[in-house]
């Protein structure tokens, strides 16, 4: 369960301040004006990237991407600076506390009208237990919510197993293992707990997931 989101002024107005310092330093050329070619990091579409995440991936990524002539060159403090400019160019609310490292990984990025499903057609992480049907058919059942599939991360956190035995309550139905193979068979995986990365399909009581990658994480489900 996420502590807190970006809406409960998890920042400082000084840190956002020493932030824009950096920003206006360090991204500002790439991500704003007539000769930006980065994308920008305020409106719509920003959000809309990286909602439902939390702030350590978005922090991750800047740390990992920026600057673009010598990433990673900043000390973490200020990608943390950068980052609590970004909230409050997004109007995110600032707050009595600073926003500290121990502070990313528990504040979910958020639109203005709180959390939300991701929409259909996002590529998603899910773990979950692989069942048969009795009509042929396969699904997720026992299955985690759905995250984005960030391919830019690090193999061993991009495959990040859940904590614990127990998974979730959800339930996908499966389809189109053949983009793994032509010829995949899910048969051997019945049984067991597994990460499914694929394309979200919603519809009316009945979210699918169009798979394009499978792994086993544990020979057996609770």
């Amino acid at each position: 369960m996420q502590d807190k989101t970006v809406l409960d002024g998890v920042y400082t107005a000084e840190k956002a301040s020493r932030g824009e310092a950096e920003y206006e330093k360090n991204c500002l050329k790439c991500h704003e004006g007539a000769d930006a070619d980065g994308p920008t990091l305020m409106g719509k579409s920003f959000l809309d990237r990286w909602r439902e995440d939390n702030l350590d991936l978005l922090f991750k990524f800047i740390k990992k991407r920026m600057p673009r002539n010598q990433p990673g060159k900043l000390p973490d403090s200020a990608y943390i600076d950068i980052l609590t400019y970004i909230l409050r160019a997004n109007s995110f609310p600032d707050g009595p506390k600073e926003l500290t490292p121990d502070a990313l990984e528990t504040t979910r990025i958020v639109g203005k009208d709180g959390p939300k499903p991701l929409p259909t057609n996002t590529l998603i992480n899910v773990f979950g237990c692989l069942t048969p049907t009795p009509d042929n058919a396969w699904t997720l059942t026992h299955a985690t919510d759905p995250v984005r599939h960030r391919g830019w991360m690090e193999p061993a956190e991009e495959t990040k197993t859940p904590d614990g035995s127990l998974l979730g309550i959800q339930i996908f139905k499966l389809q189109n293992f053949s983009n793994i193979d032509f010829d995949f068979k899910p048969d051997p995986y019945s049984g067991q707990k597994v990460r499914i990365t694929g394309v979200l399909i919603r519809q009316p009581n009945n979210d699918r997931i169009s798979v394009t990658s499978l792994e086993t994480v544990a020979a057996t489900c609770p």
